[in-house]
């Protein structure tokens, strides 16, 4: 092969491999827009590593329009807050023989290099913001679905298909609110 040939697949090579992650734009940057509230790259990196990030823009978006969907409905979302005591917020020890601790650790640290913070620093704000998301779903859940038992498998198996369809419900009748700036 020449090395004008060679040299020219490394350069397309380099230049597909470097349009796919999430690092190649900046923290600030405005990912999507959902009902004027703005869903930035850096608040996709903070939850998920670079190389998946972009994976759950679409997971974000939903997360967001069921934010505003249960703040427009006037529901309090206190009561589906774990708190700060919560387990979750802590980082496992570095000498657990748990596998699930040593996964959350690995992660912690991971994502805490990645934003130069302590990991203990950002389970903390990780554990906060996941369970802020969860209070919002749940709370929007139990309002569409009723009170239910939302930690019962039987009951999660039989309403995952209503909880899809919500969801879908919900991204259709605001898709012209929706505005998708990068993929």
């Amino acid at each position: 092969m020449s090395k004008i040939f060679q040299f020219t697949i490394l350069i397309v090579f380099i230049f597909l491999a470097g349009c796919n992650g999430i690092s190649n734009y900046d923290d600030n940057e405005v990912a999507a827009i959902v009902k004027g509230q703005e869903i930035t790259v850096g608040d996709l990196r903070f939850l998920y590593p670079d190389d998946t990030a972009l994976d759950y823009l679409e997971w974000a978006i939903n997360v967001e329009l069921v934010k505003q969907e249960v703040k427009d409905m006037n529901l309090d979302v206190s009561d589906n807050l774990e708190g700060a005591d919560d387990w979750f917020r802590e980082l496992p020890p570095k000498n657990t023989k748990d596998e699930g601790g040593k996964q959350i650790r690995k992660f912690a640290e991971s994502q805490a290099k990645k934003l130069d913070m302590k990991p203990e620093e950002f389970q903390r704000d990780y554990a906060k913001r996941i369970d802020e998301q969860n209070a919002y779903i749940t709370t929007y859940l139990e309002e569409k679905l009723g009170e239910a038992e939302l930690n019962d498998e039987k009951w999660a198996e039989e309403s995952h298909e209503k909880v899809d369809y919500l969801l879908e419900e919900l991204v259709e009748e605001n898709e012209e609110e929706i505005e998708v700036l990068i993929d």
